[in-house]
């Protein structure tokens, strides 16, 4: 796993950039309205850090069709190339169209950025490792912060210095982040699968997991393509009694909750709740809702029954296939469920992960777990399954001929003929079934609420806030000047900062998504609310500076543990590979609309209301978005992507 944790710190190093632009700008801002001139300063100054924004915003309208059609490696080279390109023309920029163009290009870039990162380290993650490794771009964002800071307050302890220097430098590290996307990351193999690449995405897996065997978490990724639709719909009897004992299982566990909570809350709340308690009351071996889910310790049995396995598929196979016969659709999936239970297995002592639901997945038929669930599902567009399922017959006697020829397993070399010539491309109508249309209002929602969180605005002017409250008098006795002991301060903050994170980083794969969030969005709650006691109360200047100096701390350390990287982790994981770039760029412009309204409102804000106001408000939404977190948030952990995918399809309806 250790290429996983260096492809994930690789693509990372572009939220170090979003950092850095995050606070230099506004620093230079009032250099660059000195030197070019520039008159009603308040609006220049709103214009420079919002242009940045609308070029996110234009570039993520398109992020998702770029991230289908180029894939995920390609667009994040470019987002590097954009960068590059916006420092440089920073670091020149002789007059303000210049470098009000090099923000949008600056802009561009980070939205790409913004997208691509989440949805690449999901990707390319195990279940057991995604939420800590999903992590590490809030962590990389404060670290180019804190880098920021320290040049910042460098550069005001010189007489004069080059404003040009504090925003263009950020081409140096645009620099590496290039090299490495260029020559050290590879591709992600979820893309490559749904763009037809099975040996591609081998090759990029096998260098992710450190191993040559990756065959079953492969196969797992292309049922989640749904090369076949109907292999995840029919199947047999025995399947579809499994997917309605399954909902039956589900609704008689729901069933306790009084009817008004029913009405508010989402049941994939509940269901994924007992599930993962279930699966820790049973120590992840058996559970109400995978009546099948026996044990993972099947590697003596697979050891004594792999070359029985293997002859019995081979006939199965010639008897589903005989002779000259024509070959119908319900043949081509007998046949494929037959190969699919019997494929290579490897090993598999090992809990709920990718390795062990794929050997799940391959042990009982096409889908395993994925097709509990979507045995009750009948939201699937039929006339996309007859192109395809025309695609998979035509590819099919070819494999036929050559797994009798060679004796390949049938399994592997049915999955790569169909890969190779069925139109799995993304299209649009996708967004339209009722388990992304659920998922997409999630993630929408979510990301648009964490903006509303107010935690952005108070980061970003954080120096000019301690200077207006006094926090910088606690220091005047090491000499600096108020505006130097405000970087200095706000650096600290964000130093502390770092900590915080890394115990998310930990804790997020144990306790969870939606327990981290329910955790530390009150104390986000609380510490927004003790910032207006902190100037109502009547106390003195230094009690007053020392209670909103620990608020404001508490305040952040609690948004970059909950609220800070957990929405960008959810939408990464929510949606099914075809549609995952699509609905991840629609979830990033709810993003970026809430930071430019963030941007206008919290100096308008301050200006109007006061700091003590603006506080209060944010403390108000917090407890709004507390409450949406309890009643739509589910827990995603140590699911693999697909079967998240598949569990979203269900809706209140359906129970």
């Amino acid at each position: 796993m250790k290429s996983t944790v260096f492809s994930a710190v690789a693509v990372s190093i572009g939220y170090i950039l979003l950092g850095w632009d995050f606070t230099t700008v506004l620093e230079a801002n009032a250099h660059m309205e000195k030197e070019f001139d520039l008159q009603n300063g308040h609006s220049i100054q709103g214009i420079i850090v919002a242009v940045s924004v609308f070029g996110a915003v234009v570039v993520t309208i398109f992020s998702g069709s770029l991230l289908d059609w180029l894939g995920r490696r390609a667009v994040l080279i470019y987002s590097s190339l954009l960068l590059f390109s916006g420092g440089v023309l920073m670091l020149w920029s002789p007059n303000i169209y210049t470098l009000l163009l090099a923000r949008l290009i600056v802009g561009s870039g980070s939205g790409l950025v913004f997208t691509c990162v989440p949805i690449y380290i999901s990707e390319t993650s195990s279940p057991d490792m995604r939420g800590s490794l999903g992590t590490m771009p809030q962590f990389m964002f404060i670290v180019g912060i804190i880098f920021s800071y320290c040049m910042v307050f460098w550069m005001t302890l010189v007489s004069s210095y080059n404003w040009r220097v504090m925003v263009g430098s950020i081409f140096a590290p645009s620099i590496v982040y290039f090299a490495l996307l260029v020559f050290y990351l590879p591709e992600s193999p979820r893309w490559l699968v749904s763009d037809g690449k099975i040996s591609e995405a081998r090759i990029s897996l096998q260098w992710l997991r450190g191993k040559d065997d990756v065959s079953g978490e492969i196969s797992l990724i292309v049922d989640g393509i749904n090369i076949i639709p109907g292999m995840g719909i029919g199947g047999n009897a025995s399947s579809n009694a499994q997917g309605q004992s399954f909902v039956r299982t589900s609704t008689s566990q729901l069933s306790r909750y009084s009817s008004l909570y029913w009405h508010l809350s989402d049941p994939l709340v509940d269901l994924l709740g007992s599930i993962h308690e279930n699966m820790s009351d049973t120590g992840g071996v058996r559970n109400n809702f995978f009546p099948a889910f026996h044990s993972f310790n099947f590697v003596e049995r697979e050891r004594m029954d792999e070359y029985r396995e293997e002859d019995d598929s081979v006939q199965q196979h010639r008897e589903a296939y005989p002779g000259d016969e024509g070959n119908n659709g319900d043949g081509l999936q007998a046949s494929l469920l037959s190969q699919g239970a019997s494929a290579e297995g490897y090993d598999t002592n090992a809990p709920f992960t990718s390795e062990g639901s794929s050997s799940y997945l391959r042990r009982h038929g096409t889908t395993g777990l994925v097709q509990e669930f979507a045995a009750s599902l009948q939201d699937h567009d039929i006339e996309e399954e007859e192109e395809i399922h025309e695609a998979a017959l035509f590819s099919h006697q070819p494999a036929h001929h050559d797994v009798e020829g060679t004796r390949i397993h049938p399994s592997r070399q049915q999955i790569v003929r169909l890969s190779e010539t069925a139109d799995i491309k993304p299209k649009w109508r996708v967004l339209l079934q009722p388990g992304v249309r659920h998922a997409l209002c999630h993630g929408m929602l979510i990301q648009a609420l964490q903006e509303s969180a107010g935690i952005n605005g108070l980061l970003r002017y954080s120096p000019q806030i301690l200077e207006q409250v006094g926090v910088v008098s606690l220091f005047s006795d090491i000499g600096l000047g108020s505006h130097s002991t405000a970087i200095l301060i706000s650096a600290l903050n964000a130093l502390l900062m770092l900590p915080c994170i890394t115990a998310s980083m930990i804790l997020m794969d144990i306790c969870g998504r939606r327990a981290l969030l329910l955790f530390t969005t009150p104390i986000l709650m609380l510490s927004l609310s003790a910032i207006p006691l902190s100037s109502i109360m009547n106390m003195g200047s230094v009690a007053q500076a020392i209670l909103f100096q620990v608020a404001l701390t508490i305040c952040f350390c609690s948004y970059v543990v909950g609220l800070g990287p957990i929405p960008n982790i959810l939408c990464s994981e929510m949606f099914p590979t075809r549609a995952r770039a699509t609905c991840a760029s629609f979830c990033s412009l709810s993003f970026w609309f809430g930071r430019l309204l963030s941007i206008y409102c919290f100096p308008v804000m301050l200006s109007t209301i006061g700091l003590t106001g603006a506080c209060g408000v944010y403390a108000f939404m917090c407890s709004i978005i507390l409450l949406f977190i309890y009643l739509r948030v589910p827990e995603t952990k140590g699911l693999p992507l697909e079967l998240i995918a598949e569990i979203f399809k269900f809706s209140k309806q359906e129970y």
